[in-house]
């Protein structure tokens, strides 16, 4: 009996400190972005390995998420030179990214989102994204600097998320 209880506690403290195994997420700040591929909506093709040496957000959405829209503008407007990818999390987006896309344009006049549109289904559940807008801060090396859930709008805050690359 004692060395049944033993065994099932040694069980117990391994689950608990394997990587992965009791954690609520996949995929951590820390941690490398997994490996994916998405073609967007500008035609071209975005890798986790040709993206290598690039810092970049990923920004999770869907085309039904009317708050993400104000992100969207906010961040690219913000960040004009650098790597902004908006993923949806939704299948159904696929066929009709360019719509979408001239969507979140025409929903605020002095503004546009530059940024490409894409589907990535598999990587939005890799990252187990439940809340829209979540963006998600890589760096050069493609490691997951860090993950912001809910709106970004201030022009500091952006600032600020932008700068923990360095």
């Amino acid at each position: 009996m004692k060395v049944k209880a033993l065994l099932l506690s040694l069980l117990v403290t391994l689950l608990l400190f394997s990587p992965g195994c009791l954690d609520d997420e996949n995929v951590k700040d820390g941690n490398f972005v997994p490996s994916f591929s998405l073609t967007a909506d500008d035609g071209e093709k975005y890798s986790s390995d040709n993206l290598l040496g690039t810092a970049y957000i990923l920004h999770f959405s869907a085309s039904w998420c009317n708050n993400c829209r104000p992100t969207m503008h906010a961040v690219s407007n913000q960040l004009n030179d650098s790597l902004y990818l908006v993923v949806s999390t939704d299948s159904s987006d696929s066929p009709k990214l360019s719509d979408w896309h001239l969507q979140v344009n025409d929903s605020k006049e002095d503004s546009s989102v530059s940024a490409p549109f894409s589907v990535g289904v598999e990587l939005s559940q890799a990252f187990e994204i439940n809340n829209t807008p979540t963006l998600i801060l890589i760096d050069r090396e493609g490691m997951v600097v860090s993950t912001h859930l809910g709106p970004l709008l201030e022009q500091q805050e952006i600032d600020s998320f932008w700068a923990q690359l360095e």
